[in-house]
């Protein structure tokens, strides 16, 4: 199958924003702000998740991301405006075959201009940076360590450098940079067990702050003359009502949704495929678990790839074709894959 859903589709690139987070208690905020030596306690560390939290559901920013892995380059240009509750976005993929992606709160617009296609749905489970997944609390800190390591610039602003060190090797380290005015994730590194860098995310310039201007994002949301419009039902299940299960828990990992929704919707047959989807979380790191019907047309072989800190695993059992991937060892990957049973 296509793993373009479990990519986060430009890498960790923003692609979307962890939005109707709960706001940070003023004393943890106060809390993190303070924190200017090295060394973090934990309820410090849930003070400085929460605070990156809430800069990037309820901060207005506008500039260019870059995501790195393996010598491989993406960018995008993001437009993000918070107007009270009302989230809006707008995204250009700069590399590669054109692409433009609108938000309004949970309602995403994606449209492929050469090809006068347009995608509109809702916004998935998988979040991409800036934000943080809505776990990323006292959860997270049962799985990692968190550090205060140092103050630096980037893209021109100071910013508070944190360091998030694996507990068990389930998962990578991760090396945070947060502006230090308001909290907003700048940049992002995961980190292999030797230190070196597999992937980054990273503003290469941005400006904080200024006037929602929301109006360019609904007009264009709603002008789609000569598009053909696709409207994918994503439908929320249950792993267990699917008839699947895992036998054991991965350590440190909850599930955080699971859909059923068809696998190409672009695809033009009466009877789409359909592919379940299952996203765990560990408060930072995330893995998807995609269960589809085996297609010996589609499905060649069994294999397992690396992209960065990106691992990919797939497999056929029996009827089903199982395909397991997240920013994680791929000895996590294959936990999953193992873990997943068939019940009926």
């Amino acid at each position: 199958m296509g793993i373009t859903w479990a990519r986060r589709r430009l890498g960790r690139i923003g692609l979307g924003v962890g939005w109707g987070l709960a706001l940070v208690c003023a004393p943890l905020l106060a809390t993190a702000q303070g924190a200017a030596v090295a060394g973090t306690a934990p309820l410090e560390g849930v003070a400085w998740l929460q605070r990156i939290q809430q800069a990037a559901a309820t901060s207005s920013y506008q500039g260019t991301l870059m995501f790195s892995a393996n010598g491989v380059l993406s960018s995008a240009k993001v437009v993000h405006y918070c107007d009270g509750r009302q989230r809006y976005e707008r995204l250009e993929v700069l590399d590669g075959r054109a692409r433009l992606q609108y938000r309004h709160n949970d309602q995403v617009l994606t449209l492929w201009p050469a090809t006068k296609v347009a995608m509109a749905g809702q916004r998935d489970a998988v979040t991409e940076f800036p934000a943080l997944p809505a776990a990323a609390d006292t959860r997270s800190l049962d799985s990692y360590d968190l550090r205060h390591v140092g103050k630096e610039r980037v893209a021109g602003h100071q910013v508070d450098v944190l360091m998030l060190k694996p507990r068990d090797k389930l998962r990578f380290a991760q090396r945070l940079w947060a502006d230090r005015e308001t909290g907003l994730l700048l940049r992002n590194d995961v980190l292999s067990p030797g230190g070196e860098v597999l992937e980054s995310s990273t503003f290469i310039d941005v400006q904080i702050g200024g006037r929602p201007q929301p109006e360019p994002i609904l007009r264009a949301m709603k002008k789609l003359d000569g598009y053909r419009v696709l409207r994918p039902q994503a439908e929320r299940t249950q792993l267990e009502a699917e008839g699947w299960a895992l036998s054991k828990p991965v350590p440190g990992f909850q599930m955080v949704s699971c859909t059923r929704r068809p696998l190409d919707a672009a695809a033009e047959t009466d009877v789409p495929v359909q592919v379940l989807q299952s996203v765990f979380s560990d408060g930072l790191a995330q893995v998807s678990v995609f269960i589809e019907l085996y297609d010996a047309q589609r499905h060649k072989q069994a294999m397992g790839t690396s992209l960065g800190a990106s691992h990919t695993l797939m497999v056929r059992r029996g009827d089903w074709w199982i395909t397991v991937v997240g920013e994680v060892p791929m000895a996590t990957v294959q936990q999953f894959e193992a873990m997943l049973e068939r019940k009926r």
